[in-house]
């Protein structure tokens, strides 16, 4: 049995803008505020290819700092009890723009890419239908233009073409592995406003968290009819640590473990880079063959 596990590249080959490049470009014309509170206060590169992961990554104290003029001392001249809670209302709006917000437009973005025609775009040749599939993108390319049935495909994140899943948006920094903002020495001695705020913030990290714990549970039943699985197909994944959790899991099926690995790989990437991901992700060097996209 194969296993073919497909990320963003794949729609990528498949001449889809589905890139975090196209979502900048789509949030930055659609929702500026979001746009905004993305660019200012999360450290992330300018074409956003690691926005899930900089999330985990907010830069807190320039939050604070930014915000601070919503916070003036109880004793200056133009004080007023009516704005006790303006600090507070400007954290948790930015907190909304930087997650329920950027989940929907996210979700707005993503239903509306097309699909290409199956009788012009370029299609690899070996994909069989009847394999199982762990895909980590919302597009219904695989049914589309290679008539994988449903009940072949797990859609770990949420498909864009069912309206009753959950697209699943995050990082991978675990809330319960992170101190809160609010535990430290100090808490008794700082200004209330910002022990509210520092809670708000701390509850974004937790809305942005990406559960894959609870998603491989859900999921159960896929991962247990793994087992005879002596083929590995990546196409398109990145292999980078946002989605270590789920490599685990099928790490853990005894055949999966055994069994061949072939990546897609395109020219201008780093083959050393790749290697050192599989690697780290717990796949045996001697068990991967890193492949061209024009051999399959």
């Amino acid at each position: 049995m194969k296993l073919y596990i497909i990320g963003n590249g794949f729609d990528l080959y498949h001449n889809m803008q589905t890139s975090f490049t196209d979502f900048r470009e789509f949030t930055e014309r659609n929702a500026r505020d979001t746009f905004n509170a993305i660019d200012t206060y999360v450290p992330i590169d300018a074409n956003w290819a690691d926005l899930e992961s900089a999330l985990a990554d907010l830069d807190v104290d320039w939050v604070i700092e930014d915000l601070s003029d919503f916070m003036p001392s109880y004793g200056a001249d133009d004080w007023s009890d009516s704005g006790h809670h303006d600090f507070q209302f400007e954290v948790d709006r930015v907190v909304q723009h930087l997650s329920s917000d950027l989940l929907s437009y996210f979700e707005d973005w993503i239903s509306q890419i097309p699909i290409p025609d199956p009788n012009t775009v370029r299609r690899l040749t070996t994909i069989n239908p009847q394999a199982k599939f762990l895909t980590f993108n919302y597009t219904p390319t695989l049914a589309y233009l290679y008539g994988v049935p449903a009940d072949r495909t797990l859609y770990i994140h949420g498909s864009a073409a069912d309206p009753e899943q959950n697209i699943i948006l995050g990082h991978a920094w675990n809330p319960q592995d992170r101190k809160s903002l609010n535990d430290r020495p100090d808490i008794a001695e700082i200004d209330t406003r910002l022990m509210e705020a520092n809670g708000i913030i701390d509850r974004f990290f937790s809305a942005t968290f990406k559960p894959s714990k609870q998603l491989i549970n859900k999921h159960r039943s896929f991962f247990d009819r793994l087992d005879g699985v002596s083929e590995v197909v990546v196409l398109g994944h990145s292999l980078s640590d946002v989605d270590a959790e789920y490599f685990k899991e099928l790490l853990a099926v005894p055949s999966i473990a055994l069994a061949t690995w072939t990546i897609a790989c395109r020219p201008e990437d780093n083959l050393e880079n790749k290697v050192q991901r599989v690697v780290k992700l717990g796949i045996s060097s001697s068990k991967v063959k890193l492949t061209d996209w024009s051999s399959l």
